[in-house]
């Protein structure tokens, strides 16, 4: 299936290029192709009011639908671009909802700017996210036009490719947790989404994950810090305290425990050594608590990811961006597509002491 990927005139060509390219990393059913925009005589044709673009400072989403389809349109005879092909235009122009990005079919809008701030990093690696986080959502046929009531939005954000992200920094963990969580792989597997589909999704949002992840610390000399649970079961990492819920601090000792990783479809299995770790952090622990993190929430969610990414957020709000990469539950994919929770952080920075 054919992506074609452009910009409003004023949009750096560049950067599309570099967000096309990084896609292209993870060979699959999609192709990703950069098209030359739009000229500024074309998009005043689509749209009249790009003839004064310095008074122009947004649009709303028809408006960026109908470029999308103006596109298809103008450069119909040069690309041929097909109905059953996507379209996206990254621009600099505010829509008026505020959104990261929004689809129609297969027209896709997404504003391109200030994913550094939100991100903390270039903005190609969140202009490449939200390209498939669109693709994602208009296959599984997700009602952006309801959000309060379509139940595969996530308010508030649980570290899924469908959380809102209210609080716009929350997009952060999108990028690093590379989720899809149960409710809405069972919407996609419900709207018959192609397996093969499926799975490249899967793989684009995991390689974005470590392509952001991998960049991020090679531009950084920042080395981790050693964490360590005293037989009271109280966390250090470095000369810092790390307060945080107890089932967050279940499961951070539980895969400091498993830093091979544990099957993503597996973790449910490990109910029995959480809830040691459990008791031995709550004089009052009960075996359903850590039941019910596997059983279903309101709209689908199991509260397992419901606490993992909390569990990254605190990290994030006690280290930082940089140092909690190191921290953080995140999903990998080993061989033969089998996906892993884990904390990437080598044995040496590991310290447990027994219980008393």
């Amino acid at each position: 299936m054919n992506v074609h990927i452009t910009c409003t005139p004023e949009f750096s060509s560049e950067i599309v290029k570099e967000v096309v390219s990084i896609l292209n990393k993870t060979k699959g059913f999609l192709e990703f192709s950069f098209d030359e925009p739009f000229t500024n005589e074309e998009i005043s044709l689509v749209n009249p009011k790009f003839k004064t673009p310095k008074t122009l400072e947004s649009l709303t989403f028809d408006e960026f639908f109908g470029l999308c389809q103006g596109y298809r349109t103008i450069t119909k005879r040069k690309l041929n671009i097909q109905d059953d092909e996507y379209v996206v235009i990254v621009t600099s122009i505010h829509n008026l909802k505020d959104w990261f990005s929004a689809f129609h079919n297969k027209d896709i809008f997404i504003f391109g700017l200030d994913w550094e701030y939100y991100t903390k990093h270039d903005d190609k690696f969140g202009i490449a996210y939200e390209v498939v986080e669109n693709i994602f959502q208009s296959q599984i046929e997700l009602n952006i036009d309801d959000v309060d009531n379509e139940p595969n939005i996530h308010i508030p954000s649980i570290g899924c490719i469908n959380d809102m992200c209210m609080e716009k920094v929350d997009v952060m963990f999108k990028l690093r947790t590379a989720d899809i969580c149960d409710s809405c792989i069972d919407r996609a597997l419900e709207k018959n989404v192609n397996p093969l589909l499926l799975q490249h999704i899967k793989e684009l949002i995991e390689g974005l994950r470590n392509e952001f992840v991998s960049s991020n610390r090679l531009s950084s000399k920042v080395k981790p810090e050693v964490v360590y649970i005293d037989p009271e079961r109280n966390i250090k990492i470095g000369d810092k305290e790390f307060e945080t819920m107890p089932l967050q601090k279940v499961l951070f000792i539980f895969f400091l425990k498993n830093n091979n990783g544990i099957e993503t479809r597996l973790v449910s299995n490990h109910q029995d050594e959480l809830f040691d770790i459990y008791k031995e952090i709550r004089r009052s622990a009960v075996k359903d608590t850590i039941t019910n993190m596997f059983s279903k929430e309101k709209f689908g969610d199991p509260s397992f990811v419901s606490n993992k990414t909390k569990l990254n957020k605190a990290l994030m709000n006690l280290l930082g961006k940089t140092l909690a990469d190191f921290y953080m539950v995140t999903t990998f994919v080993i061989e033969d597509g089998i996906n892993v929770y884990k904390i990437d952080l080598d044995d040496k920075y590991i310290r447990i002491d027994p219980k008393d």
